[in-house]
């Protein structure tokens, strides 16, 4: 049994690793009971629901997602529960939004990918929030008016002295506003209210409606979707370019396919020359023929047959081959009438063209005849 190359074997594994991480990361979010938080899941864990109820309601709706998180033209941008690390860049990006007069509303439940957003802001995770309904009493949920929200499980803030609180458990802040410019950052400490399971309960459909509040009089509610994986499927290079597996994996190919030019390898066993074998007469005489039909001139294989026609007779009546076929006819007629006139009658027929089957019945004509 021929030993597997460990070099081949590690090629193989990387191929398959790369093939997986492509198909991970190229793909959107899918739906299920899962908490995705996609605008594109439209179960109970997804806020496919909510965009519609904001649609319904007056508002335009867009997504965030391609190569990069730019916030673009949107009045409201909803970042909930995002599954990738939100960046520096990306909170420098949104701070810019806010500062020229956006709305960020950030809901988590973790806080362990949005720390950079978050600190920008002057928020924190302080502990977990009590689950159930808890009351509103701030002003910024008079209209449209709710009175109460709902969650099932989510984080408590800590929030700046200059921030404004919006709504508690009872304990700590649920939910805080920070103003930065002429823009407000709102931070949520629970998912639940967007999410299309628990936008029903309470009055959280108002809660959220009163945050958007500022694209129901013109813009977009823009929902992040680039931090919930949705990059660019058909870009495979966006993978490569901004993802340290990708570049690792490029790195680890790069130096498999120098290792295997510089090292002269080849790839698989040996494969041995194959030698022609040696042709038969007959394959030049086929060829030969082919070449005759396909170029028009029988009458080179004609003046042929005529030659060896005449000089077989020739020799086997004791003639000089080259005796006129006048003198071969009379002389074989001396002995053989029936036979003088088949020759006569062969050497007529070839003096004019002829069909290959016809041809081909006067070479056996002609063998027979000098046969006998």
């Amino acid at each position: 049994m021929r030993r597997l190359d460990p070099l081949y074997v590690a090629s193989a594994i990387i191929a398959v690793v790369t093939l997986i991480v492509l198909a991970i990361t190229t793909t959107g979010p899918t739906s299920g009971a899962t908490r995705s938080a996609s605008a594109f899941d439209e179960g109970p864990g997804g806020a496919g629901a909510l965009r519609r109820y904001l649609s319904a309601m007056g508002a335009a709706t867009t997504t965030l997602q391609g190569g990069s998180f730019e916030p673009g033209d949107a009045r409201v941008v909803l970042i909930i529960g995002p599954s990738e690390v939100i960046t520096s860049a990306d909170t420098e990006r949104l701070q810019g939004f806010v500062r020229a007069g956006g709305t960020g509303v950030h809901a988590t439940e973790f806080g362990l990918l949005e720390s950079s957003l978050l600190g920008a802001f002057g928020v924190r995770i302080s502990g977990l929030a009590a689950p159930g309904a808890h009351p509103l009493a701030s002003a910024a949920f008079a209209d449209p008016p709710a009175r109460s929200f709902a969650i099932d499980r989510g984080v408590a803030l800590a929030a700046d002295p200059r921030d404004d609180v919006l709504a508690t458990d009872g304990r700590a802040p649920i939910v805080v506003a920070s103003r930065l410019g002429t823009g407000i950052f709102v931070a949520i400490g629970s998912m639940w209210p967007f999410l299309g399971g628990g936008l029903a309960e309470a009055d959280n459909a108002r809660l959220v409606l009163a945050l958007v509040r500022p694209a129901l009089a013109g813009g977009a509610v823009a929902f992040d979707e680039y931090r919930h994986g949705v990059h660019p499927s058909a870009d495979v290079l966006v993978l490569v370019q901004e993802t340290w597996a990708g570049r690792a994996l490029v790195f680890v190919a790069i130096v498999t396919f120098l290792y295997l030019v510089l090292s002269g390898r080849r790839l698989g066993p040996p494969i041995p020359l194959d030698p022609r074998p040696s042709r038969s007469s007959l394959d030049f005489i086929r060829g030969f023929a082919g070449l005759v039909r396909r170029s028009g001139r029988g009458e080179i294989a004609r003046r042929r047959l005529r030659a060896d026609l005449r000089t077989g007779l020739a020799r086997k009546l004791g003639l000089d081959p080259a005796t006129p076929i006048e003198r071969i006819v009379n002389t074989l007629g001396a002995q053989d009438r029936a036979a003088a006139a088949r020759a006569r009658a062969i050497d007529d027929a070839l003096a004019q063209p002829l069909r290959e089957d016809a041809l081909l019945r006067t070479v056996a004509q002609i063998d027979e005849l000098v046969a006998r």
